[in-house]
This record gives structure tokens, sequence and C-alpha cells, in this order.
């Protein structure tokens, strides 16, 4: 299996997400730098996380003119399956892979910290390897990861079963009405709407091994991988 992993001005995540799929997994790993011609041959694209063109504009907005951007799109549109991660994320949502966007933090400033996470049920193949209402521990770091969408879009998430994660509280408990960092219905991943692009704000690449807080992040890569049979 091939991993092409997209390089942009200010991808500081990419070093973590690139070890875990060569070091951790054994998988021939790409990095393609942003105005590359070409992806490569990838059996799945990963966006990482960071602060692309230092978040100018808006996150994302400055990335998702780049070459490589809309090669990603191009590779979705055909069905080729892609992970976006933080900012990967808010790519994805610019280049319209995916809906909604990311807005700034509840706070106006920047989050850090170790959320609870409850996963959806989702029809799609990279989400197959949990279990509905599944809980995990993923760390959160960002200034724009607040998702927000228009009624409209929100209905379509929730009646095609795109929603794959939602923020809850310690006690593993969802309240529409006060939610996390005030994200539309706690929203916290989705996937596109043919289940084969997947955007997740939460980082799980630093939910891995065990000199982290948490090691659910590593729930999140398998099920991914899953979908290409790797066990």
């Amino acid at each position: 299996m091939k991993v092409s992993i997209i390089e942009y001005p200010g991808s500081t995540n990419l070093a973590e997400t690139k070890r875990v799929f060569s070091d951790r997994y054994g998988l021939e790993t790409k990095v393609v730098w942003h105005e590359a011609e070409s992806l490569g041959t990838p059996d799945l694209v990963v966006l990482p996380g960071g602060f692309s063109y230092a978040d100018c504009l808006r996150p994302g907005a400055l990335a998702a003119l780049s070459p490589a951007s809309g090669m990603v799109k191009r590779f979705a549109s055909k069905g080729g399956k892609v992970l976006g991660i933080g900012n990967g994320f808010q790519i994805l949502c610019e280049v319209g892979v995916l809906p909604g966007c990311l807005l700034v933090n509840e706070t106006g400033g920047f989050l850090g910290t170790l959320v609870n996470l409850v996963v959806s049920e989702s029809e799609s193949s990279l989400t197959q390897g949990f279990k509905s209402e599944e809980k995990i521990k993923i760390p959160l770091a960002c200034y724009f990861g607040r998702y927000w969408a228009d009624r409209r879009a929100l209905s379509e998430l929730e009646d095609s079963s795109r929603v794959v994660c939602r923020y809850v509280d310690e006690y593993g408990d969802f309240d529409e009405e006060n939610t996390f960092n005030a994200s539309s219905r706690g929203i916290a991943g989705v996937v596109s709407r043919d289940g084969n692009a997947l955007g997740i704000m939460p980082h799980p690449e630093r939910a891995f091994d065990s000199i982290h807080l948490s090691q659910d992040g590593k729930l999140i890569f398998d099920s991914i991988l899953s979908s290409f049979g790797i066990n």
C-alpha cells in the first residue's frame, strides 16, 4: 500500500503523520510538495495538520489554491481515499471535498487539550473499524477548530450518516445545546458524500504511542487501513 502526504508551507505535523504510516505500519510513504505536478500513485492521500501559509486569510484558503490541492480534489472525485487532519480538514473544506468550514475557536484563542469523542454510526469504509457510540480521547490543537455548516448541509450530513465523531463531555454525554467549542451539533469529523474522504479536527497522530496521553488515535488509523485489507 502506498501513502502520499501533502506538504504545504507550515505543515508542522507532517513528520508525526509520516512516522505513523512509514515507521509504525511499515507502509511506502511519500511526501509530496504542494507545488508538485503529481501525487504519485497512492492508495491513500493524507493532508496533515499544521498552519499552512500561517493561516493567512483563513485556514486552508491559500493552500486550496496549490496545485496539489486540485489534484487531491480530482483524486477524491474518482473515488480515491483521502484523510485530512486538523489543517488538512480545513483544506478539504476549502476545496469542496467536504462540506462546512472551521471557524475561530469559541474562546478566540488557541486550544490545546485532550478531547472526548464519541464515534457516530457511519456507512464509510474508512470508519468501519469502529463500533457505534465508541468513546475515544484525541488531542486537539488549533485556533480555528469550530466546525460550522448551514442547516441544509447539517441535515444532509445527519441523514446520510456522514458525521464520524462528536465532542462529548468526560462522561461521554452529548448536549446539543452546549457543545464543545460551539461546534455545530458537536461535530469533530465528517466524511464526504461518497464516504471516501475523511476530515477530523483532533490529531490521532498525537494519540498513538505509549508516550502520549492516549493511544486512541491508533484506532482511527487501524480503521482507515482496514478499508484496504490491512489488519
